[in-house]
C-alpha cells in the first residue's frame, strides 16, 4: 500500500508540476496589452498635438511631458510586458483626467474641451475594466462631480458657443455611469470565465497560478509565511459508482460551501482538479495552518484529508502545492492504517 501511494503522489507530482507553472498571468496580461494600446493611440495624439501652436511656454512644455509620458508607458509595456506596474497605468490615467479638469473647467479651448468630453467616459470604462471598483469610484465621481460643478458656475468656457450646459452635463454623465457599469461588469463575467470553477463555485488553477503567485512575492517582500493546504476527498470513486455523478458533484459543492464559511476572508480556496482542492492562506505559518485545516476538518459533515506546507524563502508554487501534496497522502495512509 505505501508503494501504491508513492507512485501515486508522483504521477500527481508530474501533472501538478505542469498545471502549475511558475508564473501564470492571463489576465494581467490583456490588462497590460489594452494598457499599451491605449498608450499608442495617446502617443500618436500627442505627437501631432505638438505641432500646434500654445499661448504659454508652460503648455507647451505640458504638452511636450504628456507625449513623453504616453511613449514611456509604450516603451515600458514592450520591455516589461507583463511585468509592467499597474500603478504606472493608474498614474497614466492621473494625468489624463488632471487634463480634463483643466480643458473642461479652466479653459477656452474648443478643441480639447470637445475631446476631453468624449475622452472621460473612455477613461472611465478603462479604469472601471482594470482597476477594483471602489479605486476607480472613488477617482472617477469626485473629479467629474468638482469639474462639472466648477465649470458651469465658474469656468471660463460659460457663456461661450461651446458651451451647451444641461445637454454636455446629462451626456457625459450618462456615458460615464455606462461606462463605469460595463467595465465593471466585463471585468466581473470575465473573471467568473476564465478563473471560476463552474461546478463548485471556487477559483480554478488558473486563478490558484496568479494568487499565489502574487501571495509568494508579498510573502517574500514583506518576510511573512505563506502555507498551503491540500485536501483530497476520501472514497470519493465510491460515491460515484454507489450514487452516480450527480450526487458526488454534490459533495464537491457541499465541500467547498464548508470550506468557505470555515476559512477566513483572505483564504483562498481553489480546484485543482477531480476532487481535489489547494487552500492559499498568506501571511499564515505551518503551525497556524495546520490548527486551522484541523478545526476545518472537524467540522465538517464530508469525509477527505489534507496535508499542509509552507512556502520556503525560495519556492514556486508547485513547489509548495507538492510537499502539501506529499503530507497529505502521508496522513492519507496513516488514517487507512488505523481503520485497518
Amino acid at each position: 500500500m505505501e508503494k501504491q501511494v508513492e507512485r501515486r503522489s508522483q504521477t500527481g507530482i508530474s501533472w501538478r508540476s505542469r498545471l502549475l507553472p511558475a508564473r501564470v498571468r492571463a489576465i494581467t496580461s490583456m490588462e497590460i496589452a489594452v494598457t499599451g494600446i491605449v498608450a499608442c493611440f495617446l502617443s500618436v495624439f500627442y505627437g501631432l498635438n505638438l505641432f500646434r501652436t500654445f499661448p504659454s511656454e508652460a503648455l507647451q512644455l505640458v504638452a511636450v511631458g504628456r507625449f513623453a509620458g504616453a511613449l514611456g508607458v509604450v516603451t515600458l509595456v514592450v520591455i516589461l510586458r507583463d511585468a509592467f506596474p499597474l500603478w504606472l497605468a493608474y498614474l497614466g490615467a492621473l494625468a489624463e483626467l488632471t487634463a480634463f479638469v483643466y480643458f473642461v473647467g479652466f479653459t477656452v479651448d474648443h478643441e480639447q474641451f470637445v475631446f476631453r468630453l468624449q475622452e472621460f467616459p473612455l477613461i472611465a470604462l478603462y479604469m472601471a475594466w482594470l482597476f477594483p471598483s471602489v479605486i476607480s469610484r472613488m477617482t472617477i465621481y469626485p473629479i467629474l462631480v468638482f469639474t462639472l460643478t466648477y465649470s458651469l458656475l465658474f469656468g471660463p468656457a460659460v457663456g461661450t458657443e461651446h458651451q451647451n450646459g444641461l445637454l454636455n452635463v446629462l451626456s457625459l454623465v450618462f456615458f460615464t455611469v455606462v461606462g463605469m457599469f460595463v467595465g465593471s461588469f466585463v471585468k466581473r463575467k470575465f473573471k467568473q470565465q476564465t478563473e471560476i470553477d463552474v461546478l463548485t463555485g471556487a477559483y480554478n488553477r488558473r486563478a490558484l497560478g496568479r494568487m499565489g503567485d502574487a501571495a509568494l512575492a508579498q510573502g517574500r517582500r514583506q518576510n511573512q509565511p505563506v502555507s498551503v493546504a491540500l485536501v483530497d476527498m476520501d472514497g470519493f470513486k465510491q460515491i460515484n459508482d454507489q450514487f452516480g455523478h450527480a450526487a458526488g458533484d454534490e459533495v464537491l459543492r457541499g465541500l467547498v460551501r464548508h470550506l468557505k464559511r470555515a476559512t477566513r476572508k483572505n483564504d483562498v480556496i481553489t480546484r485543482l482538479g477531480g476532487d481535489e482542492f489547494v487552500l492559499l492562506m498568506p501571511q499564515t505559518g505551518y503551525d497556524q495552518a495546520q490548527q486551522l485545516m484541523e478545526r476545518v476538518h472537524e467540522s465538517s459533515e464530508h469525509s477527505w484529508s489534507f496535508g499542509v506546507a509552507t512556502a520556503e524563502p525560495d519556492d514556486n508554487l508547485s513547489m509548495v502545492i507538492l510537499r502539501a501534496d506529499r503530507a497529505m497522502y502521508i496522513s492519507k495512509r496513516e488514517r487507512a492504517e488505523q481503520r485497518d
